[in-house]
C-alpha cells in the first residue's frame, strides 16, 4: 500500500481512538455504579472532575481527575504500541528536518490522538456528546508525557487555584502557561542544538524516531488547539467569573 494512504488512514483511526478513549465517562460512571448520581444533573452540570467533587465528594472528584489524565495517556499508548510493534511502522513518514529537529512523523499520530481524547472528552458519543472542559485530558497529555510540564503547570494550577479560589480560572491560566512551555522549547529545539527531549519522561534516551514521545512542532500544535478548546468550554465560567458569581475551589478544606 502507498505510505501516504497508510499514514493518512493512520492519521484518521489515531484521532478515532483518542476520541473513544478520552469519551469514556469516568465520573458518571462511577456516580452512577457507586452513589447513583450522575454528576450532570447537579452543579456545573458536566461530567468532569471538578464538578464530582461538588456533587459527590472531593475525593472521588480527585479520583476522577486521575482516571480521565490517565485515559488520555492510555490513549496514546495504544496508539503507539499499534505503530511500533506491527508492519505499520516501516510505512511510516519521518518528516523532514528543520533546523535541528524533524517535523512530521509518526509522532504527529500520538499528540493527534491526545487531541481526540479531548474532544471526546468534551463531547462523548456514549454521553449524547455532554461531556467535560477538557481540564483533565489537557493536563494529562501534558504533565504525563513531560516531567517539566508535570512541574511548572503542576505549580501553576496549585498556586493560581489557591490564590484565586477558582477551578476555571486556574485551569485556564495552566494552558496557557503550558502552551506559552511547548512552543518555548519547540523553538529552542529548532535553533539551539540540544536534547530537548531531556524533558520529556524518557529524558531524551534512545535514538529519535524511538522514543514514545518529543517536543517538537506538533507537540506544541496539539496543545495549542486543546488549550483554545479548553478556554471555549470555560466561556460560561468566564461570564460568571466577570459578574463574580463563580462557583469557588471545591478542593478547599472548606467546601464539600
Amino acid at each position: 500500500m502507498n505510505p501516504v494512504t497508510v499514514n493518512v488512514i493512520v492519521g484518521i483511526a489515531s484521532l478515532l481512538i483518542g476520541y473513544l478513549f478520552g469519551g469514556i465517562p469516568t465520573g458518571v460512571i462511577i456516580g452512577k455504579v457507586f452513589f447513583h448520581i450522575d454528576p450532570r444533573d447537579e452543579g456545573s452540570h458536566n461530567s468532569g472532575g471538578t464538578n464530582v467533587a461538588r456533587t459527590i465528594s472531593k475525593k472521588v472528584g480527585i479520583l476522577v481527575i486521575v482516571l480521565d489524565m490517565l485515559k488520555t495517556l492510555a490513549a496514546v499508548l495504544v496508539v503507539w504500541a499499534i505503530l511500533r510493534f506491527t508492519p505499520l511502522w516501516d510505512y511510516m513518514q519521518w518528516g523532514v528536518q528543520v533546523g535541528y529537529t524533524t517535523i512530521g512523523g509518526a509522532k504527529v499520530w500520538y499528540w493527534l490522538c491526545g487531541l481526540g481524547a479531548a474532544i471526546g472528552h468534551c463531547w462523548p458519543i456514549y454521553l449524547r456528546f455532554k461531556g467535560g472542559k477538557a481540564v483533565s485530558c489537557y493536563m494529562g497529555l501534558n504533565t504525563l508525557t513531560s516531567w517539566i510540564q508535570f512541574v511548572l503547570s503542576g505549580f501553576t494550577y496549585l498556586f493560581a487555584a489557591k490564590k484565586s479560589h477558582y477551578i476555571s480560572l486556574a485551569s485556564m491560566i495552566t494552558s496557557i502557561v503550558g502552551t506559552v512551555v511547548a512552543w518555548t522549547i519547540f523553538v529552542l529545539k529548532v535553533t539551539v542544538p540540544f536534547n530537548w527531549d531531556i524533558f520529556m519522561w524518557s529524558f531524551g534516551f534512545g535514538a529519535a524516531e524511538e522514543l514514545f514521545v518529543t517536543y517538537g512542532l506538533e507537540y506544541a500544535v496539539a496543545n495549542t488547539i486543546i488549550a483554545v478548546l479548553l478556554i471555549l468550554r470555560h466561556s460560561a465560567n468566564i461570564q460568571r467569573l466577570k459578574n463574580n458569581t463563580e462557583s469557588r475551589n471545591p478542593f478547599e478544606k472548606d467546601s464539600k
